[in-house]
This record gives structure tokens, sequence and C-alpha cells, in this order.
């Protein structure tokens, strides 16, 4: 186990070398100019956009600005040309509240998915199970973002019951669980609902496969409570699959909560990144291109690693 790892961790090397560079060659090839969004040409004159451009490195050959913002990347000493503060400072401040969102997401949706998709499993092709599918196929077909704006309107403008933005109350320090749950529930809520269809599919067809296996029928034959046989040999020898989505929806959920984020109005990675985008803020736009490359690298591995813990027979040499 311990050389397959290191040898993943390795062929990451190239990867984020390959991501750094598409990732400046496309921000230098988009149309447009950084200075031009910082400053107005009407309010400063030429000689001034010239020395903010060499201020910024800007007016060196791309070559050499490629080198100095990996080197500035590997150091941490990347600074945002919009805030002029280093871009790991932003980075974990706006980590923090996305993080605190995917967690409860995650946690809530395989506490609701694993129950449904056992008891869909349970009786195949019963009213429950016809309920459940539609349920999925709803849960896929709706948009989060038009599910995000009915709970504002129900929930906000119609009752007043929650907030419909911001991580936390204006002013309070940190973040408090007792003070910032109510901003949590509706983002928490449109996240968990784009992944439980797809976490109660999987789940559902792995344990419809391994209730007809040989060990399920011969634990049942030795006289065992159908609840441990649920709990000790069909679920776990159903989450392979559950593992797997999990560990492709950890990526989105930390740096692709785009939607979310922006609706809501929380100041998280994906909102970040918009904004590094649409202001053409290269060092913002490169750390989040990498932070999101490294993010998918180390879920795959983390998931390959879990598989030799879920099933002894899995083994990496």
């Amino acid at each position: 186990m311990g050389r397959y790892l290191a040898r993943r961790l390795l062929q990451a090397v190239p990867v984020l070398l390959g991501v750094t560079i598409i990732t400046f060659g496309m921000m230098v090839a988009a149309p447009g100019d950084p200075i031009r969004l910082l400053v107005s040409p009407e309010q400063l004159g030429y000689a001034d956009v010239n020395v903010l451009r060499a201020e910024l490195g800007l007016d060196r050959p791309l070559p050499l600005q490629f080198i100095a913002i990996i080197r500035d990347l590997a150091a941490g000493k990347l600074r945002s040309f919009r805030e002029r503060r280093p871009v790991t400072e932003m980075v974990g401040e706006a980590l923090v509240p996305t993080v605190i969102l995917a967690a409860l997401a995650i946690a809530l949706a395989v506490g609701l998915s694993l129950p449904i998709a056992l008891a869909s499993a349970l009786r195949p092709y019963s009213l429950i199970d016809h309920g459940v599918t539609v349920f999925s196929l709803l849960g896929i077909s709706v948009p989060g973002f038009w599910f995000a704006l009915v709970l504002i309107f129900s929930l906000t403008d119609r009752l007043g019951w929650l907030p419909a933005s911001g991580i936390r109350p204006v002013g309070t320090p940190g973040y408090p669980f007792g003070e910032i749950w109510p901003h949590l529930i509706m983002p928490t809520a449109v996240l968990c609902l784009s992944i439980v269809p797809f976490l109660v599919r999987y789940a559902r067809s792995s344990m419809l496969e391994t209730l007809t296996q040989e060990f399920v029928l011969v634990a049942r034959s030795k006289g065992l409570r159908e609840s441990r046989v649920m709990l000790r040999h069909v679920l776990r020898n159903s989450l392979i699959p559950v593992v797997t989505i999990i560990g492709l929806l950890i990526p989105f959920l930390l740096s692709g909560s785009v939607i979310v984020e922006t609706i809501f109005a929380i100041p998280g990675v994906g909102r970040l990144a918009v904004q590094g985008a649409l202001s053409r803020d290269y060092p913002v736009v490169m750390t989040m291109t990498v932070l999101a490359a490294a993010l998918v690298i180390v879920s795959n591995v983390l998931t390959d690693a879990s598989y030799a813990m879920l099933d002894p027979r899995i083994r990496y040499d």
C-alpha cells in the first residue's frame, strides 16, 4: 500500500504541472487586459498604467511570467492583483465556509441515502422502490439554482424564517455553530439534494447485487438476525460504489460549489474562483485551479486506499 500511494503521489507532479501550463495559456490567450480591469485609463495616464504593469510583472515575456508564478505559487508568495495580499490568505479565509458546507452536505447525504437505498433494495419493484426511483429522478433533474431560489422565496421572503445570504451574522467573529446554523440550512439542503439521488441509485444497485451473493444466504441460514445481516454483510460490501461517488463529489463540493455560494452570497472558494476569473486575477485563478486539481488527485488516492479497507480481497502491490 505504501509503495502504491507513493507512486500515485509522484504521478501527480506532472499532472499538476500540466494543469498550470494549460491554465496559464488560457489566461493569457483570453481577450482583455487585467490592467484595464484594475484601473480606468481615464483616471491614470499611460505612464502610470505601464508602471502598474511592471509592478505586477506583466511586462515580462510570457515564459518568465509563468516561471515567476510557479515559483511564487510553490513558495506560497503569490499576491492577488486586485486585493494586493497573499492568495494563500484569501484561500484560507474562503476555504472555511466551503469546508463547513461540504462536510455537512456529505454527512447528511450519506445519512439519508444509505437507509433509503437499503429500504428500496429490500423490496425491489415495490411501491417503496418506485417512490425512491421517482425521488431520485426528480432530484437529478431539478436544477440546483431553481431549488435554491424556491427555498429563498418560501423560507425567507414569505415566512422570514431563515437568512438568505452570508455564512454568519454581521460582526460575528469566527464561525460559532450556534450563530451560523440558520445560514447553513438552505445551502446545505441544496448541496445535499444534488448528492442524495446519485448515492441512492448507486447504493441501491450495489445492494441488490450483494443480496444475491452466497455469503448473504449463508449468513441467513446460520440464523443471524436480519439487521445484523444487513449491516455487517450487505451494507459493508455495498459501500465501494458509494465511496467512489463520494470521492468524486468531494473535489466538486470544495472547489466547484459556485452556484450555491453565489446565490446565497457565501464567501467560499467557489465564489472566490469566479471573482478571480472575472477580474482576470492571474494569481487567484492559478491557485484555485491547482487547488482543485490537487483535491481531485488526493481524493482519488484516498478513495483507492479505502477500497482495501472495505474489501480485504483488494490489494495494491
